[in-house]
């Protein structure tokens, strides 16, 4: 008896997971997610760059002839700018240009990167070599100053903009020397 009620058990069982089991129908939920593109905000127009951690201004340009009374072996292409901190941590001036921007000129056969050369050490030019190493406060702005060494006076430079060091390009500038 013990045997024939296990065996109805067995059965009753197997019956149900079967009927349990035997239900094919696939239930599927379709999730749809809408992304927004979240608007960068970085950019280089007007002679301004903006990137998430820093803002530069390029406030002007102007050749300086050789003078080796000021360490001017080469003509050189000067720059003055504006850095203002956007991030939470400090940033030195010089740090956010090098990352930046870089500077070409045509050659003959090659477009040639131009390399930063001595600062310039004009009286005038005080006010840009005061801070441009200092780390800069968040929120805070110096001015500071950069030069290019030139081999041609005639031939316009080209600065192009990047968001950081291996960044994406952001826009560029031709600066003419004449």
């Amino acid at each position: 008896m013990k045997k024939i009620l296990s065996l109805g058990i067995l059965t009753l069982c197997g019956f149900t997971l079967v009927a349990c089991g035997g239900n094919d129908k696939e239930s599927t939920t379709q999730t749809s997610a809408t992304v927004e593109k979240k608007e960068s905000g970085v950019y280089f127009k007007d002679d301004t760059l903006k990137i998430d951690m820093a803002t530069v201004k390029i406030l002007s340009t102007e050749v300086l002839p050789a003078d080796t009374s000021l360490y001017r072996d080469k003509p050189q292409l000067a720059l003055t700018y504006e850095v203002t901190n956007d991030s939470d941590e400090p940033l030195s001036a010089s740090t956010v240009w090098i990352a930046c921007m870089e500077l070409t000129q045509e050659g003959e056969n090659t477009i040639n990167k131009l390399t930063v050369g001595m600062t310039p050490q004009d009286e005038r030019f005080s006010e840009y070599t005061e801070h441009q190493m200092d780390d800069i406060k968040p929120g805070g702005t110096v001015k500071a100053i950069i030069s290019y060494d030139l081999d041609d006076t005639d031939t316009p430079v080209v600065l192009k903009a990047t968001q950081g060091m291996a960044g994406k390009e952001l826009g560029e500038k031709t600066i003419n020397l004449k």
